[in-house]
Formats: C-alpha cells, sequence, structure tokens
C-alpha cells in the first residue's frame, strides 16, 4: 500500500483520533501491529517450528569468497591416507571366471617367458540383466460320470489366483513407501527395468494386499511399545480423502508405530499413549498432552530453545529477557553434558550446581511472565505451568532431553507427502501407516525389510501364522 494511503486524512471519518490520547493509542496498536508483522516476517526454523527448507533469503556460501586459507596440496587423498577399498570375494562364491593370459614372448628380446604361480585376482560387480519370470498353473479337471460334477486342481495358496508373485508385491510395497515413488513412478520403474506388463490399478490392489498381510506386524510393533518405559509421540498434518488430517507417531529407539486420523484431539493422544504409568512420554508442548502426570512427561527441550530465541529476537524487554533465557539454556545443558561425559565427583556440588542454574532459568521464566509484552508473558506462562515436566532428563539420564527421534523418524513421511499430497482412500492411509511402521522399525533394528515384507505375505497368502515382529 502507498504510504499515502496511511495518512490520518486518508482514515475513515469514524476511525480518526480526535484528541491527543487517542492519537497516542492508535500510534500504540500500529507500533504493535508492526512489531507483529516484523516478526512473522523473522521466522524461521531457529526460532519456530519451520522446516529449514522452507527459510527465506536464507544465505549459501559462496566457494569462491571463502574465507578459509587454502593449504596448497592437491585435490584427493594425500600421502600416508590408508585407503579403504572393496574386499575379494572368495572364489567359491564367484558367478564366472575369466582366464587372462600372459604374452608367450618377451616384448624386448622376443625370448620365451617363462609363467609364474601367483595370480592377479580382480573381481568386477555386475548387475544382472533384469527379466521377468512367467511360472504357467495349468489346471486339470475331472468329471464325474455318475454326479455328473466336475472337479478342478487348485493352485498353492500362496500364488492363488492373483496375476502377481510375493516379490513383485513386495518391491512395490516399498517402491511406494520407503523409496518414495508413487503408483504411475513405481508401474514405470517396472515397465523400464522388467518390461512388465502392469498398470495403477494393479498397483494399487498390491498395495493394499500388502497392507493386509502386515496387519498383524503392526499390531505387534504397537503392543511392544506399549509395553516400552520411554515413548517419543509427535503430529504432522497428513490429507485424507482431501480432508485435513494428521499423522501420529509413537516410537522408541526400536520401533516407529504411525496412525492416520482426521483428528488432532486430546482423545487420539490418550488411543496412541495408553497406560503411562512407569513410562515417561517424551513430546512437545501440544495441549492434547497436557493430561500427562508431570512425572510421566518430559517437555523437549529443542522446542523450548527455539521459543527462547523467538523472543530474544524482539524488541525491549522481550528481547532482554530472550537472551538471558538463552544464556541460562546454555550453561544449563553445558552442565549437563559434562555430567554425561565424565560424571559426578562431588554429587553434592553437583546438585547445587543444577540447581542453582534451574533456579536461574525459572527466574527469567517468572520476569518473562510478568512483562508487558503479552505473547512472551503468554509463552513463559505456558512454560512455567509444565512444572516438573522440564526437568525429568536431568535426574534420569536415560531420558532423553529432545524429542527429535520422534521428529527424524517422521521426517520421511513429511518428505514423501510433498510428492504424494496425501492419501485418497480409507485403505490408502491403512496402508501408508503400516508400511512406514514396517519400514522405519526395519531400518532402526537393521533388518532388511524386502525380507520381512515377502515373509509376510507369504504367510497371509498361505494361511500361516504371521512372522514374529521382535
Amino acid at each position: 500500500m502507498d504510504t499515502k494511503e496511511c495518512t490520518l486524512q486518508n482514515l475513515k471519518p469514524n476511525l480518526r483520533p480526535k484528541t491527543i490520547e487517542e492519537c497516542w493509542a492508535t500510534i500504540d496498536k500500529l507500533i504493535a501491529i508492526i512489531q507483529n508483522l516484523e516478526e512473522r516476517l523473522n521466522i524461521n526454523s531457529k526460532n519456530s517450528s519451520q522446516p529449514p527448507s522452507m527459510d527465506f533469503g536464507k544465505k549459501k556460501k559462496d566457494k569462491n569468497n571463502n574465507n578459509k586459507k587454502s593449504s596448497g596440496r592437491k585435490f584427493g587423498g594425500q600421502p600416508g591416507h590408508v585407503g579403504v577399498s572393496r574386499k575379494l570375494v572368495p572364489v567359491e562364491q564367484v558367478n564366472k571366471i575369466v582366464t587372462c593370459l600372459a604374452p608367450e614372448k618377451c616384448e624386448e628380446c622376443g625370448d620365451t617367458l617363462s609363467p609364474l604361480e601367483q595370480i592377479v585376482r580382480h573381481q568386477v560387480y555386475e548387475i544382472p540383466i533384469p527379466k521377468y519370470e512367467i511360472t504357467e498353473y495349468q489346471i486339470l479337471q475331472a468329471h464325474c460320470e455318475n454326479c455328473q460334477k466336475t472337479y478342478a486342481g487348485s493352485t498353492p495358496k500362496e500364488v492363488g489366483r492373483r496375476g502377481f508373485g510375493l516379490r513383485v508385491h513386495a518391491l512395490i510395497g516399498l517402491l511406494t513407501s520407503k523409496f518414495r515413488l508413487s503408483k504411475r513412478q513405481a508401474l514405470l520403474l517396472l515397465k523400464d527395468f522388467y518390461n512388465m506388463p502392469i498398470c495403477v490399478g494393479s498397483v494399487s490392489n498390491i498395495e493394499h494386499r500388502v497392507s493386509q498381510a502386515i496387519e498383524s506386524i503392526h499390531v505387534q510393533i504397537k503392543t511392544s511399545i506399549d509395553n516400552s518405559k520411554i515413548v517419543h509421540i509427535d503430529e504432522t498434518g497428513f490429507k485424507q480423502n482431501n480432508r485435513t488430517g494428521w499423522a501420529w507417531l509413537i516410537a522408541t529407539n526400536m520401533l516407529s508405530f504411525f496412525h492416520l486420523d482426521f483428528s488432532r484431539g486430546k482423545k487420539i493422544a490418550k488411543q496412541l499413549i495408553g497406560n503411562f504409568i512407569n513410562r515417561i512420554i517424551v513430546s512437545d508442548r501440544y495441549t492434547a498432552y497436557d493430561y500427562i502426570p508431570e512425572l510421566n512427561h518430559q517437555n523437549c527441550w529443542a522446542h523450548l530453545k527455539r521459543d527462547f530465541q523467538k523472543i530474544s529476537e524482539r524488541k525491549g524487554i522481550a528481547g532482554v529477557i530472550g537472551r538471558r533465557l538463552l544464556k541460562h539454556y546454555g550453561r544449563l545443558f553445558a552442565f549437563w553434558k559434562a555430567s554425561l561425559k565424565i560424571g559426578s565427583t562431588n554429587e553434592r556440588r553437583s546438585k547445587k550446581r543444577r540447581r542453582y542454574l534451574q533456579n536461574a532459568l525459572i527466574k527469567s521464566l517468572v520476569a518473562g511472565a510478568k512483562c508487558s509484552h503479552l505473547t512472551t508473558a503468554r509463552t513463559c506462562q505456558n512454560i512455567l505451568k509444565q512444572g516438573k515436566s522440564l526437568w525429568l532428563f536431568l535426574d534420569n539420564k536415560e531420558i532423553p532431553a529432545t524429542n527429535n527421534l520422534a521428529e527424524r523418524q517422521l521426517r520421511p513421511l513429511v518428505i514423501a507427502k510433498k510428492f504424494s499430497f496425501g492419501v485418497k482412500s480409507e485403505r490408502g492411509a491403512r496402508f501408508i501407516e503400516r508400511i512406514y511402521s514396517l519400514t522405519l522399525s526395519c531400518q532402526q533394528q537393521k533388518k532388511n525389510a524386502l525380507t520381512w515384507l515377502q515373509d509376510s505375505i507369504f504367510n497371509y497368502f498361505s494361511g500361516l501364522a504371521p512372522p514374529i515382529f521382535a
């Protein structure tokens, strides 16, 4: 808007201030609006939950104007560097051996060369030419002359009357989840690599069958997490059927469980967390988790640090308080990290130091809760309400201070939704939550997700008990 349009003369008659007091009141309101807009412009990944990829005006390092002095050495490995190379595979495991004969005569004098016993071995890794296999099942029939009934043979249970085998099911399940391909991209990959005749509808049906096959593993993962002492929880937006939806995650160091729902309310949080007795729930300060008792709830300090950073960037007394909070935060975590590394030689002195750092931070939060900046006061009041939920990690080394585990496990799904824009059906939602629970849990436990998918699909088609996912 042009500055001429913002003058008091151009305001509507009922909005123009008539007295000096009204002028000052209007100026105060405009200053507050400007400060709010400036704060919104300065939002980034360090002072909010905004991902780093959305940071506006992020400066990139200029390689040409790097202040670092050159060492004068050439690029690449330096003298004395120990190289790392692939180890030779035993001859028994080699698929093919090609003998490269040495020359028979010397190139210099023409004399006959004597063969040496030493052989130089060189191995080349190659991908086999991809080609799909077709297995034809010829179903024989028989007729009863007496009863006039016709009987037919049946295919194996793991085959059924489906047009694609176990490995195709498992591969498509991974392509459209772990490797973030759309259904059409997975189709094109199968056509380009294997020249396989397949359509988008078949890919969707395969996803549905994979989802049914791993449903039991999904339940097993949830049961195991329910028995864990420390659980992380987080949620992110995920569209379903063109409606606003949410992807919930509960995770431990070894397992991840996803749940897609249209609600972000406390009811879903209670349903996922279940019993919190003798358990610690790690989360951010989202109000859906406020029902958890303080002694069973650890708040994420990474989120608190971003709040402190945001407050420190404000003007006036709010900025002073924010910088003071960041200072106390740095001292507290320096003390905590040092105690984790070397332990405490003097327990009494360590407790006294910790109590001092806690009180200093709480004192600054109390000052922030009473300051004239309303947003800062509201944030500090909200943090103070968390009570003992802020400090559990100081008493127990097994309790993490942040909810970074849940955010890391959510990240693959967050990236995938940028390509897929969510799911279009109920069965698509079930496939996403089950396949991501399996693949990310396999990744945490360093298991082969393809093998687990194949075993689960085989057992499901064969009517056998599902494999146990420990």
